[in-house]
């Protein structure tokens, strides 16, 4: 079985290749399960979660790099930032750069589930970034992944979000497979003070 492989600066419009599956640990060669202290520059923002200065496999479409770990099951959660996306109150920008994003993402994780839901009383074009700015609506896809391409990763998802109501950025989430253990440490945390 081949796996996704997140490549920096391709020249294509996918930049995702394959390879074996002992070249990709996983989600920027950063493997789901691994200690933290194994991850090179990682530094504690919020309990819980660790900044990754330099990921293994740096991707250019992406700002930042995070994962979620606690001391008995490691790196739960996966995520990457991308830039900031200006001036595009309507969200077309975003919308395009998530759409782009999901269609390469495709091509090794099949089909998606589509995420675009609005809850507020108006759910107009015009108020698309304010709404999606006040967690009224929701813009993004979703792959379910366990026992598939990346080892231990239960779901990808590629989401847009609001920074301002005309700034945005999309975010790509690897959860892994024992999230569950990794909610129930979070929560210890929570109870202890850590």
């Amino acid at each position: 079985m081949k796996l996704p492989l997140l490549i920096a600066g391709a020249a294509s419009g996918a930049m995702l290749a394959t390879a074996c599956p002992a070249a990709v640990p996983g989600p920027f060669g950063i493997r789901i399960g691994a200690p933290v202290s194994r991850l090179d520059g990682a530094r504690r923002f919020k309990p819980g979660w660790y900044q990754v200065a330099r990921p293994p496999l740096p991707d250019a479409r992406f700002d930042k790099v995070a994962v979620e770990a606690f001391p008995a099951t490691g790196v739960c959660v996966v995520q990457a930032v991308s830039p900031v996306i200006v001036s595009d109150p309507e969200g077309v920008g975003i919308r395009a750069e998530v759409d782009r994003l999901a269609q390469a993402f495709s091509a090794d994780f099949g089909r998606p589930e589509k995420l675009n839901t609005c809850s507020s009383m108006i759910c107009a074009p015009e108020f698309w970034a304010s709404d999606l700015l006040a967690g009224e609506r929701r813009y993004g896809y979703r792959w379910r992944t366990q026992g598939g391409a990346i080892p231990h990763v239960r779901e990808v998802s590629v989401l847009a979000v609001a920074r301002s109501a005309t700034a945005f950025t999309y975010l790509v989430e690897y959860q892994g497979d024992a999230l569950t253990a990794c909610r129930t440490e979070e929560a210890a945390l929570d109870v202890d003070g850590r």
